[in-house]
């Protein structure tokens, strides 16, 4: 159990009478239904890397990344307001990360958020952690297997320069050896729109 700041300020941007779409990224998790539930917010929950495993879509990826992110996500009657990635970039190549980005940010609100959490060690899970809320500033880290694999370790401006349609407006990296980042989608509007 940790302390994470980006889930804080994510909370943060929750609070009034307006209706949130959340995309959770990973599998269902009672606790983090409940959580949500406190806010005026629909959340829609679709376990990616355990849908990028089924075996037709698993070399629907390799040959098409863009066409297995537009078959496995939704398409939300209205755009998303928020996106919780938690790990899922680490356990995607450089490609499929911008590939799932740009996807995303077709689903996505302007001025919608994204958590994302990337590995800096050397090492990560195998399996990708399940991440359990507490409370608006706690999480609880469930790894699913002791076995682990290479870290893909995206240094800060490789990971900017592959969420494009997205900034960074939180960022810390905490000491287990994790960046957390919270994006936000930028506007589609120039700055000349009217």
């Amino acid at each position: 159990m940790y302390r994470s700041p980006t889930l804080r300020a994510l909370t943060s941007r929750l609070r009034g009478d307006a209706l949130h779409h959340i995309l959770d990224l990973q599998p269902a998790v009672g606790a983090n239904v409940e959580f949500f539930s406190r806010f005026s917010c629909r959340l829609q929950i679709v376990d990616l890397l355990s849908a990028l495993t089924a075996g037709d879509v698993q070399q629907l990826l390799l040959d098409d990344a863009g066409a297995t992110f537009r078959r496995v996500l939704p398409s939300p009657p209205e755009p998303f307001d928020v996106v919780l990635a938690w790990e899922v970039f680490n356990y995607l190549s450089p490609s499929q990360f911008r590939c799932l980005v740009e996807c995303l940010g077709n689903l996505c609100r302007a001025d919608a958020v994204m958590l994302a959490f990337i590995a800096t060690k050397k090492e990560i899970p195998l399996l990708p952690p399940v991440f359990r809320i507490v409370d608006e500033q706690t999480l609880h880290w469930q790894p699913k297997t002791a076995a682990t694999r290479p870290g893909p370790r995206f240094p800060p401006a490789e990971v900017e320069k592959m969420t494009q349609g997205f900034v960074v407006v939180h960022s810390v990296l905490m000491r287990h050896g994790v960046q957390e980042y919270l994006f936000e989608r930028r506007s589609d509007r120039g700055p000349d729109s009217g």
